[in-house]
């Protein structure tokens, strides 16, 4: 057995195609000229047909597309992964996000990878990736979307930096006016963070990921909490149903929190704590004051996050106003008048690639919630 087929049979065992067992008596009854697939399909354990294309795209890791040329592997999240690919009709590079192997068996994952697709390719706006087609091509499911750099804005901060003020502020009105078009197409996104930003190289921030996106309205009060804890709105770690943009606006500002603080608004020693200060714990002043952040910041940061939903901003456009009245002509010029101490960032190009499967498990959640 050769090299490639036994790490393919390795990775069926992993993704729980098949369980070590089958995988010994496959290889202790495989017979004469017979292939492992077929002996897998003559004993039961899978269909020939798809075992053959399991080994073929060695389950998903090099999948194999008739339209797509892949170039390279350029990310990984939890249910899918990115690829590079060229379109062999256009010539056009493009991000080719496609669902793992294991996850394609799953009724819900799959429907819901697939619902987050069409979205992305309904919706046109500057501010959004652009979601081009998906599709089932030889047994993969895909997302062909558009190839942007590969930092995202949480990229920057994991690497021990901080936002200077002008610049983080360009990232959160960049991200408001997408919230704009989103609230116009009556969705709220759910999901905002760092992570989910990335900065293009003719310097405007966008959205990459509506994983958790939905119809406002369409939500219902669950027991569990969708979205990433460090930057969930009370009401969503609640697990409450009627989440309309105001969530957003919530996580917006604790985006904005950790892009300048460098550090996200609250921390614990799991996601139960910080769901808890979410809902509960106040906001402390004391490091957006020990870095000598601006008024202005502040009054942004605190009225975003405001524990109380009608206190906050009700609609992003007001952030988008509330930001060109005052400090309009600092944006423009790159700079709000206050400087961020330590290590400041600079928009830096870096290897293009979208970045859209990059959450983890470790901060993105559906935990139980704790009334």
């Amino acid at each position: 057995m050769d090299h490639r087929t036994g790490e393919t049979l390795a990775l069926l065992v992993h993704k729980g195609f098949l369980s070590a067992d089958a995988a010994r008596r496959a290889l202790a009854e495989r017979s004469g000229e017979e292939t492992l697939p077929e002996t897998l399909g003559r004993l039961g354990y899978l269909e020939t047909a798809e075992a053959v294309r399991l080994f073929a795209n060695r389950v998903g890791e090099d999948p194999r597309l008739t339209r797509y040329e892949i170039v390279r592997r350029i990310g990984d999240g939890g249910t899918a992964i990115v690829f590079e690919g060229i379109d062999r009709k256009s010539g056009e590079h493009v991000a080719l996000k496609i669902l793992r192997e294991e996850f394609a068996r799953d009724r819900t994952r799959l429907e819901r990878f697939v619902a987050e697709a069409k979205l992305l390719c309904e919706l046109e706006h500057e501010g959004l990736v652009r979601g081009f087609r998906v599709a089932k091509d030889q047994g993969t499911v895909f997302l062909a979307m558009e190839l942007l750099p590969s930092e995202t804005l949480e990229d920057r901060l994991v690497a021990g930096e901080r936002f200077e003020e002008s610049e983080a502020l360009r990232a959160i009105r960049d991200v408001a006016s997408s919230l704009v078009y989103l609230r116009g197409k009556g969705i709220v996104h759910r999901d905002l963070k760092p992570g989910n930003m990335i900065r293009t190289e003719e310097g405007s921030v966008k959205l990459i990921d509506l994983g958790f996106a939905a119809r406002i309205g369409s939500v219902e009060e669950s027991s569990t909490t969708v979205g990433t804890v460090a930057y969930i709105a009370p009401e969503q770690a609640r697990g409450e149903g009627d989440l309309d943009a105001r969530a957003d606006i919530y996580s917006l500002g604790a985006t904005l929190y950790h892009l300048v603080v460098g550090e996200p608004p609250f921390a614990g020693e799991d996601s139960q704590e910080v769901l808890e200060k979410q809902v509960f714990a106040e906001l402390s002043s004391e490091r957006i004051k020990a870095l000598g952040l601006s008024p202005t910041l502040h009054y942004l940061i605190e009225k975003m996050m405001a524990k109380d939903k009608a206190i906050r901003f009700q609609d992003a456009s007001e952030i988008v106003r509330d930001l060109e009245e005052k400090i309009g002509d600092d944006l423009r010029r790159g700079s709000t008048g206050a400087t961020t101490p330590g290590k400041n960032v600079s928009g830096g190009r870096a290897s293009s690639r979208s970045t859209s499967s990059r959450s983890t498990s470790k901060s993105r959640t559906r935990g139980r919630r704790r009334r």
